[in-house]
């Protein structure tokens, strides 16, 4: 790197201080819920009283899902790759689905834990400490990467350490969340959202001014391959990497599963004042996700016009392409004073979000699913129990900050991130789809599905990386580099090392080529199979009654004892926070036993009893 270009890729005070107002701002708001609710239990801590509203809420539904990784690894992914990426938008069609479908029925559950659904579903505790479990690697998985996107990006435009922004970003976010609790992880998350739009509309109008308009920017994009219909690959195959139909199938089915069986947004629903905005704040996701993955890949488009003829990591001035943006904007915006400052409390905030969000909800499911189950536990007083809570959330954070120190070797961040949370989500959402759909599966065929669709979707990610598989990146251009940069370096950027293309192996290592959009795909196809086969080998429900309001609506007709007068006061009135979620329908199941039972689903309940037990 030439040392004129080193002086301009230097931190200012303004933008110091930029940086600085927004992680005091952060830690204030978590200082602020601490305060206010310091003699609260874990009702207040971990679903906020259950007195949130839709706009907070919707932001951090979003925030928590776009993280530094998404601000990085979308712009990157256009620079190298194209804008075919927002292809995924085609999955917002989900969004209905989700609020008209799942909310309802998670939220008149009045649970804390999305996993104590299960146990009562299947009168198991198996089922409901793996979904536990599974939920818990896939988060800290997810937060390695997200500790370590920014600290990249720090370490490549200023001399502040990588290990120094790893132990700065994941110990401000578990502070803030320790102390304040689901109401500071939403507000705060609301705080971050405004500065993460903030920062790239920054970055956006300074670059296309820079450029000359957006007009020249398309133009440059299209011409180059970056946008433009050519760019659409319609070819029917698991091993590309992109295709539209890869893209749209697993962006819908990778919103299904972050928003219908994870804890983070479960928790959410559960904090709602009432049903209609916990409607609104899923809704909320269409203009707000719409909004940032088309700004997001518009800078991208961007970097590339800037860069059309010196590319920077074939230039070897960075060593990767998630380095890109930052990059750029050290060594072309960082002449006006704060927009450097912006864009990094840009990329800390996506960070900060996530891995609040992350520690809380495995703080609240580590103490619900397994601690609070204890008879030590369970006898401490509720002063006791949420300062345990907290102490969990500190935890959490501790072991996200040491594994975030291995996250490089997981490739670019944002396919690593996809890859890793959707290989555990995929088979988490068919465990959930089973139980709330299928009411003849069985504990046993939830966690053999989990268990072995989870194995497979890890195994097939992680065994692409150990064979090299690289993504190939589109051609860039160094003609119009200045003369004093040594383009003989003998120093390769980790990103043009030789891709290992699917083309080139064999069967059956081959397999592992799978594109990374479908291993979310994979593990619920997997889940789902099995979870049915072993229910079926193992009985059935083997006639254990189900209580109506733990299945859908859609099904209930076929539940031997079901008739609509037993469900039509359960679904009118969500349960006090007080009450037991186990005798939710106590009362109504007594009122109606004397009601007329339906023949007909008597019959189709005990012929499909036969079925499994000829099994």
């Amino acid at each position: 790197m030439s040392e004129e270009l080193a002086a301009r890729m230097t931190f200012s005070l303004l933008d110091y201080a930029v940086f600085s107002v927004m992680l005091l701002l952060s830690l204030l708001v978590g200082l602020y819920f601490a305060v206010r609710s310091r003699h609260k239990a874990n009702e207040e801590f971990l679903v906020g009283n259950r007195s949130l509203t839709c706009f907070p809420v919707s932001m951090s539904l979003v925030v928590t899902y776009i993280s530094a990784i998404a601000i990085q690894g979308t712009p990157a992914e256009a620079y190298y790759h194209s804008i075919q990426y927002t292809c995924g938008n085609v999955g917002l069609i989900g969004v209905p689905i989700i609020a008209y479908i799942f909310v309802p029925f998670y939220y008149e559950l009045n649970l804390v834990s999305i996993n104590q659904y299960l146990e009562m579903r299947y009168d198991s505790l198996a089922a409901r400490r793996v979904a536990s479990a599974l939920f818990i690697i896939q988060i800290l998985l997810n937060q390695a990467v997200v500790i370590y996107a920014p600290a990249l990006a720090l370490a490549a435009v200023t001399t502040f350490p990588i290990w120094l922004s790893i132990v700065s970003v994941g110990s401000i976010a578990s502070v803030y969340t320790a102390f304040g609790g689901m109401k500071a992880v939403v507000w705060t998350d609301a705080l971050q959202f405004l500065v993460l739009l903030g920062g790239i509309v920054g970055v956006l109008v300074k670059g296309v001014i820079e450029v000359g308009g957006m007009g020249r920017v398309w133009d440059i994009a299209v011409l180059h391959d970056r946008a433009g219909p050519q760019i659409l690959n319609w070819e029917v195959s698991v091993f590309e990497r992109h295709t539209v139909w890869g893209l749209g199938w697993s962006g819908l089915l990778n919103l299904l599963s972050t928003y219908t069986c994870s804890q983070t947004a479960f928790q959410r629903y559960s904090s709602m004042k009432n049903l209609k905005h916990a409607y609104m704040s899923v809704f909320l996701l269409l203009p707000y996700y719409i909004l940032l993955s088309i700004l997001m890949l518009l800078v991208g488009l961007v970097l590339f016009a800037t860069y059309v003829d010196c590319d920077p990591l074939a230039a070897g001035l960075i060593d990767s392409k998630d380095q890109i943006l930052p990059f750029y904007v050290m060594d072309r915006l960082s002449g006006t004073p704060g927009i450097a400052g912006l864009f990094v409390a840009c990329l800390f905030s996506g960070a900060l979000s996530t891995i609040s969000s992350g520690v809380n909800s495995q703080a609240a499911v580590t103490w619900e699913d397994w601690l609070s189950q204890t008879h030590y536990c369970s006898s401490l007083s509720k002063g006791t129990q949420a300062f345990l809570t907290k102490l969990l959330a500190l935890g959490y954070g501790g072991v996200a900050v040491g594994l975030a120190f291995i996250a490089g070797s997981m490739g670019g961040v944002l396919q690593a991130a996809v890859a890793v949370t959707f290989a555990v989500a995929g088979p988490l959402m068919a465990a959930f789809i089973m139980a709330i759909f299928m009411p003849f599966t069985n504990a046993k065929g939830s966690c053999v599905a989990m268990i072995l669709g989870t194995v497979l979707s890890l195994g097939f990610y992680f065994g692409s990386v150990s064979i090299g598989l690289t993504p190939e990146l589109l051609p860039t251009s160094t003609q119009g580099c200045p003369t004093h940069l040594n383009l003989t370096t003998t120093i390769t950027p980790v990103d043009l090392s030789p891709a290992v293309r699917p083309s080139d192996l064999d069967y059956p290592k081959k397999l592992l080529a799978l594109s990374y959009t479908l291993l979310g795909t994979l593990g619920f196809t997997v889940a789902l199979i099995i979870g049915i086969i072993v229910s079926i080998m193992t009985g059935c429900s083997g006639g254990r009654p189900i209580k109506p309001h733990l299945v859908h609506k859609w099904v209930r007709w076929t539940l031997p004892t079901y008739s609509t007068s037993t469900t039509s006061s359960t679904s009118k009135q969500r349960p006090s926070s007080t009450s037991k979620p186990y005798n939710n329908t106590t009362s109504t199941t007594s009122s109606s036993s004397s009601s007329k039972l339906v023949s007909n689903n008597t019959r189709l309940n005990k012929k499909t009893e036969e079925i499994c037990t000829r099994f």
